[in-house]
């Protein structure tokens, strides 16, 4: 495959769903196989945690089965960031068994996918999601149906089943689990970027079910999506807001709201001649898009220290594009050290990427394909790429493909 051709078939997929921002090129494999079901897993598209309290006290935390409102307060210590900088790779194994991780983020989770048939008609999308777990140094599964793992890694919150009527808050190694009973079902969960809230999205039925395909035609399901619940942990609120799925938008399935940058709004995506995204207030009120949040599919997005950000490319000599914000002028990011660059997936620091990229020999891009790709650390002026985990299988049948999901160190 030529630079060209790649190129080209990118940039024709991100358009033909402009609506859908891509979490990874395998998911785009997914997407094409389901078209009726365009929808994004909110873990891929959502930004990072970035500040976690040392103790929140959450008076509406419950043990068990009970119902919301304990008089007693339980304080909940959330870990602490993890200082450490170094490097940490799995080069040879795809998903990794041991932490991957660079500069101030890690990927303290990972999940992959497979289809399962529930009827004669009827299929559903189950992700399996793994957690790195400290004491013993690997990832381990969890049995979970939903994760948000927070800054450091050690707490956690997650839903037991899709959709859910319950969430549940591990707040670190050895913690008993808290649960915070819904007033309505959710089928994502992500804590807010300082760690004091959390974002459900409420649908009335299982989002990640669709028709099977029959004789090669599409029928989209109902759309399900009612609206998002903000939980505020420290003083135990709970506020539903109803906000429907645009029946225009072309989403079958999906479309879980994500939190803003600094946590102050929330958005959803969208299709429309203007925007990719539709942001809120936490009442539920449309806003206007953050400056620059907006402007990209790269889930990089802003770096560290908000000089950079990662955007597409303006030319078809690469992907992915690095934007200096002081001056405007985007540089492509391409080829580095026999690797072609496929998307920047996460900053390490305002100097390095961690990147989706796939193997190049001389003219050859993407050996083997383009999903067959790697995660690399590389340098924005060069030098040699580090493998940080082995290569993905060129494959869209379900559950040989992983995704990872980076958080603050």
């Amino acid at each position: 495959m030529t630079i060209d051709e790649l190129v080209r078939r990118t940039l024709r997929e991100w358009s033909a769903e402009a609506d859908v921002p891509p979490g990874d090129l395998a998911g785009a494999a997914l997407r094409r196989r389901r078209r009726n079901r365009l929808r994004m897993f909110a873990v891929v598209a959502g930004a990072t945690a970035t500040v976690v309290a040392a103790a929140v006290t959450v008076p509406a935390l419950v043990h068990g089965e009970g119902p919301p409102g304990n008089d007693e307060p339980v304080v909940a210590v959330v870990a602490e960031p993890d200082p450490s900088r170094e490097t940490a790779a799995d080069p040879e194994s795809s998903p990794p068994k041991t932490l991957v991780a660079a500069g101030g983020v890690a990927a303290y989770s990972f999940y992959t996918w497979k289809e399962e048939k529930i009827s004669a008609d009827r299929q559903v999308m189950k992700l399996t999601w793994s957690r790195y777990n400290r004491d013993s140094g690997v990832y381990e599964r969890t049995p979970w149906a939903w994760l948000d793992v927070v800054r450091g890694g050690e707490a956690a919150v997650f839903l037991e089943e899709i959709p859910a009527t319950r969430v549940g808050v591990l707040t670190g190694r050895g913690a008993e689990v808290r649960w915070i009973a819904l007033e309505r079902p959710a089928s994502a969960v992500r804590m807010s970027p300082d760690a004091t809230r959390l974002l459900l999205t409420n649908y009335s039925a299982n989002p990640d079910e669709s028709y099977i395909p029959v004789d090669n035609g599409q029928r989209g399901m109902p759309q399900s999506r009612i609206g998002f619940t903000v939980v505020d942990l420290d003083g135990g609120r709970s506020v539903f807001h109803a906000v429907a799925a645009d029946q225009e938008a072309g989403f079958g399935g999906r479309n879980d709201f994500q939190w803003s940058d600094d946590g102050t709004l929330v958005w959803e995506n969208h299709s429309s001649a203007s925007t990719t995204r539709k942001y809120y207030d936490l009442e539920g009120k449309e806003r206007p898009a953050p400056s620059r949040e907006a402007e990209t599919h790269q889930r990089a997005g802003l770096s560290p220290g908000g000089t950079r950000l990662a955007v597409e490319s303006p030319d078809r000599s690469a992907i992915v594009g690095i934007q200096d914000l002081s001056t405007g002028e985007t540089v492509p990011l391409a080829a580095v050290a026999g690797y072609w660059i496929e998307q920047a997936v996460a900053w390490a620091d305002d100097e390095r990427l961690v990147v989706w990229a796939c193997e190049r020999k001389g003219a050859q891009v993407c050996v083997g394909g383009e999903f067959r790709n790697r995660l690399l650390l590389v340098g924005l002026n060069g030098g040699e790429a580090v493998p940080l985990s082995g290569f993905r299988k060129n494959s869209q049948q379900e559950g040989e493909s992983w995704t990872p999901v980076f958080t603050d160190r």
